[in-house]
């Protein structure tokens, strides 16, 4: 079976049977493609769900209206892109949309006031989808500035009022070069973007910030960590606070609470508030992701508008007590679909989870998530649909917890969105992130395959029609932070990248997949 990662090609096809009659269609071609944005355009600005197209590796490929592109540490609609590297007005309004983008190679227009210029580095995107009568058309887009990059190194000293890293070899041992902030419009891990460039608050572009409400800002296990707002040895930061850290500093494996966790090398650090974040410290190692950003145009400034920090510490919480963390690394699906008449394929509904959790005494659910609309109440709502509960390993690594269930089973339909719950847990709130639970995109789709190498339509087609996230309403549109009251819906991708099969395939328990 091949992955959706550009370094693998994406294949399918089907046949449908239901009912008791079957009946042959035409199968499309897949395909994938990774590459730089050389041109982004979007056809109503006025239109929040508007299709439009996108050029990558000189191919050019509709992008349909109701697709939602994963971001970083968001999705957005194609218009939402349009809104800037700074989406809301100062009076925290949503800006209109206005071409370009910025995010296109081609977005060059010097004449304009101000004049717009080509992004000093560009944007990738990785998109699946089928071509459909001649036309490439999306249905899985991610766009990030690098979705491989990333830099790791130690902390060698923090500099508060801007929230920067230096990051590089051990203190004493090297010079340390990397500067990386973290792109924290919000300030739920630290100081917010604008108070980080005083008198320029619209550096980062936050089309591309971090998650505030599931913590990538995170240790290792899942605890998330923050860097302070202020120099500890001068003022406090009571939403970071540096006695949730043991000392010396150089303890970096313990127990946030009273009682150690089961591993008896993670002692009790008894001041630790584990309501409170962790904050980062000099001599910490550190892997970050984000973006390379020029603090002033043209200026050989630069530095890491991070998205996502992992520190390597290992901290965990009292057994069975609240608030405990959880943390998905990876979320990977397969997809299924049954064969067209004649091509030979391989194909699988393999599902592997990988993640952490402070609290290695309580078992972790997974779920995928369902959106449907509730005819009783009126309402749209999640539906969390369980796949298995997983104890965590109680050796190394404590506290990880992994699952690959069947690859020939039936875990139809296929979802956008994953959650893991502590067992037990009154979920709440801490700040804004979520305590107890973590939901993450799939990371993965994992496409059937041909298995003869020539066959008519080669590649096989990707089986949106088992996405039902895609072929069905799925909620109002919630992106930048809309009010689901008055907001669209969000519905079917129009065009559609058809597989050829008008029809998802069926339940284990033979149910439509997708009503």
């Amino acid at each position: 079976m091949k992955k959706e990662h550009w370094l693998q090609s994406v294949m399918f096809a089907i046949i449908y049977c239901a009912s008791g009659w079957a009946f042959a269609q035409v199968p499309t071609s897949s395909f994938s493609v990774l590459g730089h944005i050389q041109e982004l355009d979007v056809d109503d600005l006025n239109d929040p769900l508007s299709k439009g197209f996108i050029v990558v590796n000189g191919l050019r490929i509709t992008l349909p209206k109701n697709l939602l592109i994963t971001m970083p540490g968001q999705y957005l609609t194609l218009n939402d892109l349009f809104r800037g590297s700074h989406p809301f007005d100062t009076g925290g309004a949503i800006r209109p949309a206005t071409k370009p983008s910025g995010l296109a190679l081609k977005d060059r227009n010097l004449t304009a006031s101000p004049p717009v210029i080509t992004p000093a580095v560009s944007f990738e995107a990785e998109i699946i989808g089928n071509i459909v009568n001649g036309e490439y058309i999306a249905g899985v887009v991610r766009i990030s500035q690098g979705g491989l990059n990333v830099g790791e190194g130690f902390i060698q000293s923090i500099d508060y009022d801007k929230g920067e890293l230096l990051v590089g070899p051990e203190a004493g041992t090297g010079v340390a070069t990397a500067r990386v902030r973290i792109n924290d419009p919000k300030g739920e891990y630290g100081n917010q973007n604008k108070d980080k460039f005083p008198g320029n608050p619209d550096v980062m572009d936050e089309r591309f910030s971090s998650d505030a409400g599931n913590a990538p800002v995170v240790a290792e296990t899942g605890f998330p960590m923050c860097i302070p707002r202020s120099n500890p040895s001068v003022k406090k930061d009571d939403l970071c606070p540096i006695s949730n850290r043991p000392v010396p500093l150089t303890i970096r494996r313990f127990t946030c609470g009273k009682v150690a966790a089961i591993d008896p090398i993670a002692i009790p650090h008894k001041e630790c508030d584990p309501q409170k974040k962790m904050p980062l410290q000099e001599g910490d190692f550190i892997t970050y992701s984000g973006m390379l950003t020029e603090e002033t145009p043209n200026s050989g400034n630069w530095f890491i508008a991070a998205h996502a920090i992992h520190a390597k510490l290992g901290i965990y919480t009292s057994p069975n007590e609240d608030p405990a963390y959880v943390f998905i690394e990876e979320a990977i699906s397969g997809t299924l679909g049954q064969p067209f008449p004649g091509i030979d394929q391989e194909e699988t509904s393999r599902f592997r989870l990988v993640g952490f959790t402070t609290d290695p005494a309580r078992r972790v659910k997974v779920f995928v998530l369902n959106y449907q609309f509730d005819v009783t109440t009126n309402k749209w709502v999640e539906n969390e649909r369980p796949l298995t509960t997983l104890t965590p390993s109680p050796t190394a690594q404590v506290g990880r917890i992994r699952v690959t269930l069947p690859a020939k089973a039936n875990f139809l339909p296929i979802t956008r969105e994953v959650r893991i719950r502590i067992e037990n847990h009154d979920t709440f709130k801490v700040g804004r992130l979520n305590s107890g639970q973590y939901t993450a995109p799939v990371s993965e789709y994992i496409y059937p395959e041909n298995t003869r190498f020539g066959q008519y339509k080669n590649p096989v087609p990707v089986p949106f029609e088992n996405f039902c996230f895609l072929t069905n309403d799925s909620g109002p549109l919630t992106t930048l932070d809309r009010p689901e009251k008055g907001a669209p819906v969000v519905g079917r991708l129009n065009p559609f990248p058809a597989s050829g099969h008008a029809t998802a395939q069926l339940r284990a328990d033979g149910t439509p997949a997708c009503p």
